[in-house]
């Protein structure tokens, strides 16, 4: 049975489900739907304070990395694991079912059966979605399609939308205890000099495809040390794709979650990173930072998919799937009150065809302001 057919299917089993007009008043419990990776968690902050600030208990389900990065967060009420084995998937539902949620908001458009299934079995009183108009079992669909709006548009869309809130602050949290904020400090301070300033450097992505090349990275680190001498360069990632690197002459910062990296980033000067998790915690702490992105397409299939049987109501005329593609560059672009600036591949190019004399350039330009 191909997608198509198990989503529909999915979607007939709640036929009966009779769609309900939403009612503000009756929503004190709210439970957001992620099943992501960090970078979406770090992006969804802004919703889960303002609605905290707004007097509703919030709670989410995600990855195992993203609720631990929010595992120290004190808007969040309660944390779920998500995973797609079956048993660990009936006993979320048992658990989120027991706390009988008022409203679930599942932020992805994604097409996963799993997930798709998960966000109806809830047993939320509503439960609202993105580009859901033709699907039995959502109370609201929120409309979303522009591939040039940030990505916090989608947290502003919901506030607006479904609670009435305009004009929220979509500034992101990061937050960890005393104990891991001490240990980036002491860190630092085990090498640190007079007028040295600490620039971090995130070379690997979740996906390998968004990762920068060794020349690339090691020609960084070589202009950086030639102008700025006195200054220290830190690794952070995944240890076991940094560890061959420790002969470039760097400190390579060791973490055993998330929460380890926050304080590091806090306490740079400066950050280079590929990856939108760190970019989006430099975001955080207003750092300066210096973006790589890679303007490369998804499987336009899956796209295509995703209209036709979701939305295909809405779908404009003349329409061309390459204009609704989140484009890297301006879905997940750098969020900073600092300097920022971000260094793009070519159309339909990884990150590592980036040159990498204009990442260096970029990096000790931005650096010395």
């Amino acid at each position: 049975m191909d997608l198509r057919k198990k989503l529909r299917c999915v979607s007939l089993a709640f036929s009966l489900r009779i769609k309900k007009r939403i009612k503000k008043s009756k929503i004190k419990t709210v439970l957001i739907l992620r099943y992501d990776r960090i970078g979406d968690m770090v992006v969804t902050t802004p919703l889960i304070r303002v609605l905290h600030q707004h007097g509703y208990e919030v709670s989410t389900i995600s990855q195992k990395d993203s609720i631990d990065f929010i595992s120290k967060n004190p808007y969040v009420k309660n944390t779920y694991v998500w995973s797609r084995d079956t048993k660990k998937f009936i006993k979320n539902i048992l658990a989120i079912r027991k706390n009988k949620y008022d409203i679930a908001i599942d932020m992805r458009e994604q097409l996963e059966v799993k997930t798709f299934l998960f966000s109806l079995m809830t047993g939320a009183r509503y439960l609202v979605g993105f580009n859901k108009e033709n699907i039995r079992g959502f109370d609201k669909s929120i409309f979303y399609n522009n591939p040039n709006n940030h990505i916090t548009m989608k947290m502003d869309a919901v506030l607006r939308e479904v609670f009435d809130i305009h004009g929220a602050d979509l500034s992101y949290d990061a937050f960890v205890d005393d104990e891991i904020e001490s240990r980036a400090i002491t860190f630092y301070d085990s090498f640190r000099k007079e007028n040295e300033k600490f620039i971090v450097i995130n070379p690997f992505a979740s996906l390998r495809e968004r990762d920068m090349s060794y020349e690339q990275l090691s020609y960084l680190i070589e202009q950086i040390k030639t102008a700025y001498h006195e200054h220290c360069i830190v690794l952070i990632g995944h240890l076991d794709l940094l560890e061959p690197l420790r002969g470039l002459g760097v400190k390579i910062f060791e973490s055993e979650t998330i929460l380890d990296v926050i304080p590091v980033i806090k306490h740079s000067d400066l950050v280079v990173t590929v990856d939108t998790a760190a970019l989006h915690i430099a975001g955080a702490f207003n750092k300066k930072i210096v973006a790589l992105y890679g303007l490369f397409y998804w499987d336009e299939h899956a796209q295509w998919l995703k209209w036709d049987f979701f939305n295909s109501k809405a779908l404009p005329e003349n329409f061309d799937i390459k204009n609704y593609l989140h484009n890297n560059e301006h879905a997940w672009g750098v969020k900073t009150n600092n300097i920022s600036e971000s260094l793009y591949s070519e159309r339909g190019r990884l990150i590592n065809t980036i040159p990498k004399e204009d990442i260096a350039s970029t990096a000790i330009k931005i650096l010395n302001l």
